[in-house]
């Protein structure tokens, strides 16, 4: 994928007007997050519908427009030990989106770690990846996201799990998303959702992981009132170039869906030659 990624997040319900824009935007954009809120209806088929009409892009990125299943998966995670398999719901949910074309899938950590380990030996079982979430952008996250964690307490249940190999790592770790990430590393997540409306946090996660980071909030969610401009520099200065921004309604709320995304990808392309 291209570096510093635009990441369209088609958040609009209804099929064919959420594929029309695919298509349109195919030229500007290098992958695109759908949620359960346009799959709904259509169903799980719609994520290789979107790659479909998104092809057009081909002549340009010759491995094709990538595709996040923002399932925020969080449910339960069961290994059958004398079966040796998973077989919690978390399994049943990753395998049915991987085996329908979602190339990543977004699944929370803060369930635990059963849940987050089955989500990722399952996706990877079936080609496809997994996307945790250390943070998130609305108002309130920080309640839990940042809540302060007892470090003997977390190693005591850690050790207990059989993870062993990470409790040096949780004397690093200040609050919830600090241990999610250092879960991450451990359980071999593919990459996070981290805020870009919220620069100290994304600066926190570089300093547990290098791995890819997608991050939404450019744009209307911004609490920092920065021009757009600035926005994506400070972003880019941050997550480096294996990340991509996620980007919602400043495109698919536009009249001309396809001039909005060109518009973003060449202030990108502005910024990133000056990095």
């Amino acid at each position: 994928m291209r570096d510093y990624a635009i990441v369209l997040s088609n958040d609009v319900q209804d099929p064919e007007k959420m594929l029309e824009v695919c298509r349109m935007t195919a030229p500007y954009v290098d992958a695109v997050k759908i949620g359960i809120t346009s799959s709904m209806k259509p169903g799980v088929g719609i994520f290789e519908d979107a790659k479909k009409v998104m092809a057009v892009k081909q002549a340009v990125e010759k491995e094709g427009t990538l595709v996040l299943a923002d399932y925020k998966v969080a449910d339960i995670g069961f290994y059958n030990a004398k079966q040796e398999a998973w077989q919690g719901t978390n399994e049943k949910i990753v395998r049915v989106l991987s085996e329908n074309g979602a190339d990543f899938i977004t699944c929370h950590t803060i369930v635990g770690t059963s849940s987050i380990q089955e989500s990722v030996d399952t996706a990877h079982k079936h080609g496809s990846g997994v996307f945790t979430l250390p943070f998130m952008t609305h108002v309130g996250a920080e309640l839990f996201f940042y809540h302060p964690i007892d470090q003997d307490y977390t190693k005591q249940v850690l050790e207990k799990l059989g993870f062993e190999e990470m409790l040096g790592e949780v004397d690093r770790c200040e609050t919830m998303c600090d241990l999610i990430i250092a879960i991450g590393e451990h359980v071999g997540v593919d990459g996070y959702i981290g805020p870009a409306n919220n620069p100290d946090v994304l600066n926190r996660y570089r300093q547990f992981t290098q791995k890819p980071l997608w991050t939404p909030g450019l744009g209307r969610q911004d609490k920092m009132k920065r021009t757009l401009d600035k926005q994506v520099e400070d972003w880019a200065g941050i997550v480096g170039p294996n990340s991509g921004a996620i980007i919602g309604s400043a495109i698919y709320k536009a009249d001309d869906p396809a001039a909005a995304a060109k518009e973003i990808m060449e202030i990108r392309d502005a910024v990133v030659n000056k990095l």
